[in-house]
């Protein structure tokens, strides 16, 4: 087993290869390592690589670091270009999530506003003398709104809860009647 792995904090490029007779995991490295860098870089190898192997399960078993590999030079540049694109793709993602976001966000508030106006228009039809037509198009104006806002704010509200009881009934006739 042989793999190239790059630690972008470090912009450092490793090859590590896996010898099974002699049940040993050795890295080289496209440059030196500091002592923090060497620290790092061994444990991911226990912690990742020497798992996948019989490193664990043989004795004895050894890391060993080989040193400075110059042909890794050459495919550091690959490695640095797609850590970058890596990069702009994760932070694409995270952008759009937050506009997705801010976008139902506003949709929400855009429809909790407009549904509060139309139960405030309800309120008005019911202190003077009902119009049934004016009462038909308000519930259903409440019934769409209230619909837009469950999908944006992510809420699940019950058209029950909002509705005023003088008005069931005619709701639940007019649900029966032509939703």
């Amino acid at each position: 087993m042989e793999e190239l792995f790059y630690f972008p904090t470090f912009d450092l490029l490793t090859r590590i290869t896996y010898a099974q007779e002699a049940n040993s995991l050795r890295y080289a490295s496209h440059r030196s390592l500091n002592a923090n860098e060497k620290r790092v870089v061994e444990r991911y190898i226990l912690q990742e690589i020497a798992p996948k192997t019989d490193y664990y399960q043989k004795s004895p078993s050894l890391l060993l670091y080989m040193g400075i590999d110059a042909s890794l030079k050459k495919e550091l540049k690959a490695y640095q270009v797609k850590d970058a694109i890596q990069n702009i793709i994760e932070r694409k993602q995270e952008i759009d999530h937050k506009v997705q976001d801010l976008i139902s966000s506003s949709l929400s508030n855009y429809y909790f506003e407009r549904l509060g106006d139309k139960l405030l228009t309800l309120r008005n039809i019911l202190s003077r003398t009902m119009d049934a037509y004016e009462l038909e198009n308000v519930l259903k104006d409440i019934s769409i709104l209230l619909a837009a806002y469950n999908q944006n704010s992510g809420q699940q509200i019950n058209i029950e809860t909002i509705l005023p009881h003088e008005v069931m009934q005619q709701y639940q006739q007019l649900t029966n009647d032509s939703f």
